[in-house]
């Protein structure tokens, strides 16, 4: 298995004058592109004398400069540690500081933010900024312009750390995975099997790079194969179905609150969008309704589901045909990718049996840095623990039934979140919910749910525990109702349990 740096330059060789990014109107051929990284590198090496194992972190929107910025670190040996646009200065903080990155690659869209997290910026060596005039920081454009090409070979190795993916964070403090060249070009070739891209795919990147699924699975793959990456530096549907027409995009990856914008809009259609061959829906589960409204505006098109995380990038894939019988389904494992469900002392379990979903490869990161406590903890027997409970039915496909962390304990007798959520989900005015365990003193705890309505007072609580009184055993009905504006959602879609309040007044507590 060869090296991110070997990656890049394979693709350059195999097609110089082949389009491969554009973004913001510009357009630049791998040749140009390469051209681009090399100086650039030649730049961290001369003037940040970066060395093997520093790490960079890139606090920039989707964009070439992200990309430039990802390759050029990793051929001189270092690790990126990407930084999801959208965090406060605060978060910002406390990742440089949990990582001590010692140099910051930052569009001028996001200084500011970068300049409040001052706490951190006394360790940071170096910032190259991007716009940016402000003193302190270096010129991207003038350190591209003064640069030679760098004649040295890259001086990593496979195994060695190419990044820092930081955990979203949903239910605890966010860690360092630390994925090596090795885990990366796995991770690489498990989206390539799976999805079945070709080099003559052109995909739109709307996700934030700054994440595994947009990065691993979208980005990576594209340009192992020398296809073309339609960058996006946010998600808006006019944009997005201009790119789409104008550069004849052939894959979209979008989670489902994208899809369901997108939907909207009745120009997102097969006859509209011709040259879409495949849409995938990506980090959160899509509702069956959404997937059957999707499939009947792109009829001729592929639509997949998928399944992955951080630690392992995606696993699973859940093919057109089977999404029809099984919307519910995340898939089964990619070839090459092994899989199974485990009880607490790591013994494999049977089909349809509920444990912990587990996986094991070559795409596996490394280990959480600094964390041997926690490193040590999410493996068992040779399997990576995803805390996603679940399980196999008998055709090997996988279905998800929640958390490890957030299962809720009532009475002795375990209740799964999701299990409640889709549940009330059935219910037409609901747009969106989340149920969240609840401290009772008999018995330890009880599900509170929170519920999104699509229209404010069409519902009342009473009518909620009716419904759920109807389909599900007592101790699985919610407790409390409680009626809220939005459903806290990291840019994945998926739901930010911390930032939910552990306490608030219940609206009705079910007797």
């Amino acid at each position: 298995m060869s090296t991110l740096a070997e990656l890049w330059d394979n693709a350059e060789q195999a097609q110089p004058e082949k389009v491969a990014l554009i973004s913001s109107g510009q357009r630049l051929t791998y040749r140009e592109a390469g051209e681009r990284i090399r100086k650039l590198r030649a730049a961290f090496e001369s003037k940040w004398h970066l060395r093997q194992g520093d790490i960079v972190a890139l606090l920039l929107p989707n964009s070439i400069e992200f990309v430039v910025s990802y390759f050029a670190t990793v051929m001189a040996g270092g690790v990126v540690q990407p930084l999801d646009e959208r965090l406060s200065s605060a978060e910002l903080q406390a990742l440089l500081l949990d990582s001590r990155a010692r140099f910051v690659v930052v569009h001028r869209s996001l200084w500011l933010k970068l300049k409040d997290a001052r706490g951190a910026l006394q360790y940071i060596e170096g910032i190259l900024g991007i716009g940016i005039t402000y003193e302190g920081a270096a010129r991207y454009d003038e350190w591209l312009a003064s640069e030679a090409v760098s004649p040295r070979d890259s001086p990593v190795m496979p195994d060695d750390p190419a990044e820092l993916m930081y955990t979203s964070g949903t239910t605890g403090e966010p860690k360092a995975a630390m994925r090596s060249h090795r885990n990366a070009r796995a991770a690489c070739r498990n989206s390539r099997k799976g999805f079945g891209y070709s080099s003559q795919d052109i995909i739109a990147i709307v996700m934030p790079l700054s994440h595994s699924s947009a990065l691993a699975s979208q980005m990576m793959p594209l340009i192992e194969l020398a296809g073309t990456l339609v960058i996006l530096d946010k998600f808006d549907t006019a944009a997005l179905l201009a790119a789409i027409k104008n550069e004849r995009v052939t894959c979209l990856r979008a989670v489902p609150s994208m899809i369901k914008l997108l939907l909207a809009l009745p120009e997102f259609c097969m006859e509209q969008l011709p040259s879409v061959r495949m849409i995938i829906n990506s980090s959160a589960t899509i509702d069956p309704d959404l997937y059957v409204t999707l499939k009947q505006r792109f009829r001729d098109v592929l639509i997949m589901n998928s399944y992955g995380l951080t630690e392992a990038s995606t696993c699973t894939i859940l093919t057109d045909a089977a999404a029809m019988t099984r919307p519910d389904s995340i898939g089964r494992p990619i070839e090459g990718i092994e899989m199974g469900v485990i009880d607490n002392e790591g013994n494999l379990l049977a089909d349809n049996e509920i444990g912990e979903i587990c996986v094991r490869g070559e795409h596996v990161f490394s280990g959480y840095r600094g964390r041997p406590q926690e490193t040590s903890a999410a493996f068992i027997r040779g399997w990576l623990r995803t805390g996603d409970l679940g399980y196999r039915d008998a055709e090997g496909y996988y279905y998800l039934q929640g958390r490890q962390s957030e299962m809720i304990n009532c009475g002795g007798r375990k209740v799964m979140p999701q299990e409640v959520e889709e549940c009330i989900r059935q219910i037409p005015e609901v747009a969106d919910v989340v149920v969240v365990p609840m401290a009772h003193r008999v018995l330890g705890h009880v599900g509170k749910a929170l519920v999104v309505l699509r229209v404010s007072g069409s519902l009342d609580a009473k009518a909620i525990i009716r419904h759920c009184s109807r389909s599900l055993a007592n101790y699985k009905v919610p407790f409390t109702v409680e009626f809220v504006a939005e459903v806290p959602r990291n840019s994945l879609g998926k739901v930010l349990r911390r930032a939910i309040p552990a306490s608030s007044p219940p609206v009705l507590i079910a007797s």
